[in-house]
């Protein structure tokens, strides 16, 4: 068989793994669909400063364990390739995740408006505190089934975080083109981010233990707190 035959784009855009390949300035000249979902969560700027920092010294390739988180995706290794110093590859290794087995009870979940329990959480803080609060969510959102009182538990939880702070942002939306795996089915995001100029951390581990137990990814940072939500139907 004549190996030029073979379309390695094909190949690399298949791949779950992200490639990026970057021209010595930084551009990105291609990358594969993993890449770009990567590019949602990571910055353009640091991944290439990767790139350069774990480049062999030569021409070939160099594979260097890394580990490197951005939201919900975590790496183990990357691998940088070049062949010339006009261009540079970036390929990362995600982390296996076999040990996190997430496992749904259908049965004992309710169908819900989100925005119902959204606004209701939002109204019951705002009695409590002066804050400016504003909220951005799509009203068109359809009704999915989840755990009403915990989720309930984890907005006042995750807003009473932010009490010291000047103004709440609040939003929801979609997650296009991303989903979570439960009992080995795909189940479509929403992403709830709830952002502000501060908030105090105390009670981040009954936080994550709620969302977990709602099959909820938290991310919980310094003035942001995120929430994907499986769209469970």
């Amino acid at each position: 068989m004549n190996t030029a035959s073979i379309d390695l784009q094909f190949i690399l855009e298949s791949d779950s793994s992200p490639v990026i390949v970057f021209d010595h300035r930084g551009k990105i000249l291609w990358l594969n669909s993993a890449a770009e979902i990567l590019l949602g969560y990571a910055d353009r700027k640091e991944l290439f400063e990767i790139a350069l920092t774990h480049a062999p010294k030569d021409f070939g390739n160099r594979t260097t364990l890394l580990e490197l988180h951005y939201r919900q995706l975590s790496f183990y290794a990357v691998n940088v390739a070049y062949n010339s110093d006009e261009w540079v590859a970036l390929r990362l290794y995600y982390r296996p995740r076999s040990g996190e087995k997430r496992h749904l009870e259908k049965e004992k979940l309710i169908e819900t408006d989100i925005n119902m329990l959204l606004e209701a959480a939002i109204t019951l803080f705002k009695m409590q505190h002066k804050q400016k609060l504003s909220l951005l969510t799509d009203q068109d959102l359809p009704p999915f089934k989840i755990d009403q009182n915990n989720f309930s538990k984890l907005l006042r939880k995750t807003l009473e975080s932010f009490r010291r702070s000047s103004r709440i942002e609040v939003s929801l939306k979609m997650a296009i083109g991303e989903f979570l795996i439960i009992d080995d089915n795909r189940y479509p995001l929403l992403r709830l981010k709830i952002r502000a100029n501060g908030r105090y951390p105390d009670d981040d581990h009954a936080i994550r233990e709620l969302a977990e137990s709602l099959q909820i990814v938290p991310l919980l940072e310094e003035t942001l707190v995120t929430f994907d939500i499986p769209l469970i139907q």
